[in-house]
Protein backbone atom coordinates (compact mmCIF):
# COMPACT_ATOMS: atom_id res chain seq x y z
CA UNK A 1 0.00 0.00 0.00
CA UNK A 2 0.97 3.62 -0.98
CA UNK A 3 1.45 6.18 1.95
CA UNK A 4 1.93 10.02 1.58
CA UNK A 5 5.57 9.49 2.58
CA UNK A 6 5.71 6.77 -0.14
CA UNK A 7 3.38 8.06 -3.06
CA UNK A 8 2.71 5.13 -6.20
CA UNK A 9 5.05 5.84 -9.15
CA UNK A 10 3.92 8.32 -12.02
CA UNK A 11 4.69 5.89 -14.77
CA UNK A 12 6.18 2.54 -15.77
CA UNK A 13 9.26 4.49 -17.38
CA UNK A 14 10.12 5.99 -14.22
CA UNK A 15 9.33 2.75 -12.25
CA UNK A 16 11.22 0.69 -14.41
CA UNK A 17 14.52 2.70 -14.97
CA UNK A 18 14.94 5.33 -11.75
CA UNK A 19 16.57 1.90 -9.74
CA UNK A 20 18.74 1.56 -12.07
CA UNK A 21 20.72 5.12 -12.00
CA UNK A 22 22.72 5.69 -9.41
CA UNK A 23 21.91 7.76 -6.61
CA UNK A 24 22.76 11.84 -7.02
CA UNK A 25 21.10 14.35 -8.02
CA UNK A 26 18.36 14.33 -10.37
CA UNK A 27 16.78 16.98 -12.45
CA UNK A 28 13.57 16.98 -13.88
CA UNK A 29 12.54 19.38 -16.63
CA UNK A 30 8.72 20.70 -17.29
CA UNK A 31 7.98 19.38 -14.00
CA UNK A 32 4.25 20.30 -13.47
CA UNK A 33 2.81 20.23 -10.56
CA UNK A 34 5.55 17.44 -9.50
CA UNK A 35 4.22 14.21 -9.33
CA UNK A 36 7.50 12.66 -10.40
CA UNK A 37 9.67 14.84 -8.54
CA UNK A 38 8.23 13.81 -5.68
CA UNK A 39 8.39 10.18 -5.98
CA UNK A 40 12.36 10.77 -7.33
CA UNK A 41 13.01 12.33 -4.00
CA UNK A 42 10.86 9.25 -1.88
CA UNK A 43 13.13 7.34 -4.37
CA UNK A 44 16.45 8.65 -2.48
CA UNK A 45 17.21 11.38 -4.94
CA UNK A 46 17.85 15.06 -4.51
CA UNK A 47 15.71 16.83 -6.81
CA UNK A 48 16.05 20.01 -9.21
CA UNK A 49 12.51 20.18 -10.66
CA UNK A 50 12.22 23.23 -13.80
CA UNK A 51 8.65 24.72 -14.27
CA UNK A 52 7.84 27.46 -16.51
CA UNK A 53 4.22 27.57 -15.81
CA UNK A 54 2.82 29.88 -12.70
CA UNK A 55 0.10 27.70 -11.91
CA UNK A 56 1.58 24.53 -11.90
CA UNK A 57 4.93 26.16 -10.54
CA UNK A 58 2.99 27.34 -7.27
CA UNK A 59 1.63 23.63 -6.58
CA UNK A 60 5.54 22.31 -7.31
CA UNK A 61 6.87 24.18 -4.92
CA UNK A 62 4.13 24.11 -2.10
CA UNK A 63 5.09 21.56 0.72
CA UNK A 64 8.78 21.29 -0.69
CA UNK A 65 11.08 19.63 1.33
CA UNK A 66 15.23 19.97 1.49
CA UNK A 67 15.72 17.82 -0.94
CA UNK A 68 13.28 19.19 -4.15
CA UNK A 69 14.10 22.40 -5.18
CA UNK A 70 11.86 23.90 -7.46
CA UNK A 71 12.86 26.73 -9.98
CA UNK A 72 10.11 28.44 -12.47
CA UNK A 73 12.24 29.35 -15.45
CA UNK A 74 12.04 27.97 -19.16
CA UNK A 75 14.04 24.55 -19.50
CA UNK A 76 16.05 26.70 -22.08
CA UNK A 77 16.91 29.14 -19.64
CA UNK A 78 18.11 26.51 -16.67
CA UNK A 79 21.72 26.34 -16.20
CA UNK A 80 22.65 22.46 -16.58
CA UNK A 81 25.85 21.86 -14.90
CA UNK A 82 28.17 19.37 -16.81
CA UNK A 83 28.40 15.66 -14.98
CA UNK A 84 26.15 16.72 -12.52
CA UNK A 85 23.27 14.48 -12.39
CA UNK A 86 22.87 10.99 -12.05
CA UNK A 87 18.87 11.42 -13.71
CA UNK A 88 17.44 13.66 -16.13
CA UNK A 89 13.91 12.98 -17.16
CA UNK A 90 11.98 15.10 -19.87
CA UNK A 91 8.78 13.48 -19.72
CA UNK A 92 6.15 15.47 -22.17
CA UNK A 93 8.41 18.51 -22.28
CA UNK A 94 11.07 18.45 -25.50
CA UNK A 95 7.85 18.70 -27.84
CA UNK A 96 7.48 22.61 -27.12
CA UNK A 97 10.48 23.47 -28.72
CA UNK A 98 11.32 23.95 -32.32
CA UNK A 99 13.90 21.45 -34.00
CA UNK A 100 16.37 24.36 -34.25
CA UNK A 101 16.15 24.48 -30.59
CA UNK A 102 16.52 20.91 -29.70
CA UNK A 103 19.89 19.98 -30.57
CA UNK A 104 21.80 23.02 -28.15
CA UNK A 105 19.47 21.21 -25.74
CA UNK A 106 20.40 17.86 -26.42
CA UNK A 107 24.06 18.69 -26.24
CA UNK A 108 23.61 20.67 -22.37
CA UNK A 109 21.44 17.60 -21.03
CA UNK A 110 24.27 15.23 -22.62
CA UNK A 111 26.81 16.67 -20.85
CA UNK A 112 24.61 16.93 -17.80
CA UNK A 113 24.58 13.56 -16.57
CA UNK A 114 26.98 11.67 -14.81
CA UNK A 115 29.07 8.79 -16.05
CA UNK A 116 26.42 5.86 -15.87
CA UNK A 117 23.45 8.61 -15.49
CA UNK A 118 20.16 8.60 -17.01
CA UNK A 119 18.33 10.18 -19.68
CA UNK A 120 14.32 9.14 -19.36
CA UNK A 121 12.43 11.12 -22.39
CA UNK A 122 8.76 11.45 -23.69
CA UNK A 123 7.65 13.08 -26.36
CA UNK A 124 5.09 13.14 -29.20
CA UNK A 125 5.24 11.92 -32.89
CA UNK A 126 3.72 12.31 -36.57
CA UNK A 127 1.57 9.91 -36.20
CA UNK A 128 -0.16 11.41 -33.13
CA UNK A 129 -3.59 12.52 -34.24
CA UNK A 130 -3.09 16.18 -32.96
CA UNK A 131 -0.53 16.98 -35.29
CA UNK A 132 -2.74 15.53 -38.29
CA UNK A 133 -5.54 17.56 -36.17
CA UNK A 134 -3.27 20.88 -36.58
CA UNK A 135 -2.51 20.27 -40.11
CA UNK A 136 -6.28 20.40 -41.43
CA UNK A 137 -6.95 23.31 -38.79
CA UNK A 138 -4.26 25.44 -41.06
CA UNK A 139 -2.18 26.15 -37.91
CA UNK A 140 0.99 27.77 -39.25
CA UNK A 141 3.87 25.39 -39.29
CA UNK A 142 6.83 27.66 -38.24
CA UNK A 143 9.42 24.52 -38.36
CA UNK A 144 9.34 21.19 -39.98
CA UNK A 145 6.12 19.10 -38.42
CA UNK A 146 6.30 22.35 -35.40
CA UNK A 147 2.80 24.00 -35.44
CA UNK A 148 1.76 27.58 -33.86
CA UNK A 149 -0.86 26.67 -31.19
CA UNK A 150 -2.96 27.95 -28.69
CA UNK A 151 -2.06 29.41 -25.32
CA UNK A 152 -0.99 28.09 -23.42
CA UNK A 153 1.26 25.30 -25.23
CA UNK A 154 2.12 28.19 -27.58
CA UNK A 155 4.17 25.66 -29.92
CA UNK A 156 4.39 22.14 -30.34
CA UNK A 157 6.54 19.83 -32.29
CA UNK A 158 5.44 16.09 -33.66
CA UNK A 159 8.96 13.92 -33.70
CA UNK A 160 9.29 11.80 -37.08
CA UNK A 161 10.36 8.46 -36.37
CA UNK A 162 13.85 8.04 -35.37
CA UNK A 163 14.24 11.82 -34.69
CA UNK A 164 14.64 11.36 -30.99
CA UNK A 165 17.41 8.78 -31.10
CA UNK A 166 19.68 10.95 -33.28
CA UNK A 167 19.25 14.08 -30.92
CA UNK A 168 21.43 11.98 -28.23
CA UNK A 169 24.69 10.09 -30.46
CA UNK A 170 27.01 10.57 -27.19
CA UNK A 171 24.58 8.44 -25.09
CA UNK A 172 24.36 4.68 -24.74
CA UNK A 173 20.54 3.82 -26.11
CA UNK A 174 19.22 1.41 -23.38
CA UNK A 175 15.86 1.18 -24.28
CA UNK A 176 13.56 2.78 -27.65
CA UNK A 177 10.34 2.44 -28.41
CA UNK A 178 7.36 3.97 -31.18
CA UNK A 179 3.97 3.39 -29.83
CA UNK A 180 0.03 4.36 -29.65
CA UNK A 181 -1.35 4.55 -26.09
CA UNK A 182 -5.01 4.55 -24.86
CA UNK A 183 -5.95 8.20 -23.83
CA UNK A 184 -9.72 8.55 -23.20
CA UNK A 185 -8.82 12.67 -23.06
CA UNK A 186 -7.66 12.71 -26.28
CA UNK A 187 -10.28 13.59 -29.35
CA UNK A 188 -9.42 10.29 -31.15
CA UNK A 189 -9.15 8.41 -27.77
CA UNK A 190 -5.17 7.67 -28.01
CA UNK A 191 -2.12 9.46 -28.33
CA UNK A 192 1.36 8.36 -30.37
CA UNK A 193 5.00 9.06 -29.01
CA UNK A 194 8.27 8.01 -28.51
CA UNK A 195 9.90 7.14 -25.18
CA UNK A 196 14.18 6.96 -25.09
CA UNK A 197 16.32 5.58 -22.09
CA UNK A 198 19.74 6.39 -22.68
CA UNK A 199 22.69 6.51 -20.35
CA UNK A 200 26.13 7.96 -20.47
CA UNK A 201 28.90 5.82 -20.81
Amino acid sequence: MHTPAHPPPPSELLERWAPQAPRGPALDLGAGQGEAARWLETQGFEVEAVEADPVRFRRLAAGGSSRLHAFMLDLQDFVIQPGRYALILASAVLHFLRPSQLWTLADRLQAGLTHGGLLLVEVFTTDDPGCASRRAEGAPEVEPNTFLAREPVGLIHYFEPGELLRLFPALEVLAYEESRRLDPGAPEGYRSGAQLVARRP
